[in-house]
C-alpha cells in the first residue's frame, strides 16, 4: 500500500501569495509546501531516491533528544521521519503551525549525522526554530543527510517495516526543493 505523506498546497493558498510577493519569488516557492532544505546546493545522491524508513512517534515533546527515541533501531541510509503531531494539531497555513514547532535537540542532530543517514523527515516547519534553522538543515546537508520539512498523513503509517520514496527536482538556483514522499508498507 502506497500512503503520499506530502503536504501539497494550492494556488490560491495565502502562502503562495506571500512567497509570489517575495523579491525572489523562484526561491521562496521552494519553501512551500513539503521540500527539502539544499542551503549548500549540493547535488542530492541519486540512490537517496528508495531509503527504509523508520518514524518516531514524539508527539508529546516540544524538544527531542537522543534518550527519547530508540537511536539503535537507526541504520546508515535510513529514512528518518519524527512524528510531532504539528501538523495534526494546526492547519499548515496558520500561524501557530510555525511558531514554536517541536524540535530536534542539538545533539540528536549530531547523532543522525553519524549514524549517515540519508532524510530526516518532520511534520513541522524545520528540526530546529527561528534563526538556528538554516544553521542546522547546513549541519545536516555537509553531513550528506537533508532535511524534509512539513510532512503530512504519519498516523496512516501503521507498519515498522517501510519503504520511503523520495522525488525532487534538481535547482541549483533554489535553497528548497519541493519533493514527493510516498510511504510503501
Amino acid at each position: 500500500m502506497l500512503i503520499d505523506i506530502t503536504t501539497v498546497v494550492p494556488n490560491n493558498s495565502p502562502l503562495i501569495a506571500w512567497a509570489k510577493s517575495q523579491d525572489n519569488q523562484h526561491v521562496a516557492m521552494g519553501h512551500v509546501g513539503t521540500h527539502l532544505d539544499t542551503y549548500e546546493k549540493s547535488n542530492i545522491p541519486l540512490e537517496y531516491f528508495k531509503s527504509k524508513g523508520i518514524l518516531f512517534d514524539v508527539r508529546d515533546k516540544a524538544e527531542v533528544f537522543t534518550d527519547d527515541i530508540e537511536i539503535s533501531k537507526i541504520n546508515k541510509g535510513d529514512f528518518v521521519i519524527f512524528r510531532t503531531g504539528q501538523i495534526e494539531k494546526y492547519a499548515y497555513r496558520a500561524k501557530e503551525y510555525f511558531n514554536d514547532h517541536p524540535q530536534l535537540s542539538k545533539e540528536l542532530i549530531q547523532a543522525l549525522i553519524e549514524k549517515q543517514i540519508h532524510f530526516i523527515g518532520m511534520d513541522c516547519a524545520g528540526i530546529r526554530q527561528h534563526l538556528e534553522h538554516e544553521e542546522a538543515d547546513r549541519l545536516c546537508e555537509q553531513g550528506k543527510i537533508y532535511v524534509i520539512e512539513n510532512l503530512c498523513n504519519l498516523a496512516k503509517i501503521v507498519d515498522a517495516d517501510f519503504t520511503v520514496y523520495t522525488m525532487w527536482l534538481e535547482d541549483e538556483e533554489m535553497t528548497g526543493l519541493k519533493c514527493r514522499v510516498l510511504i510503501e508498507q
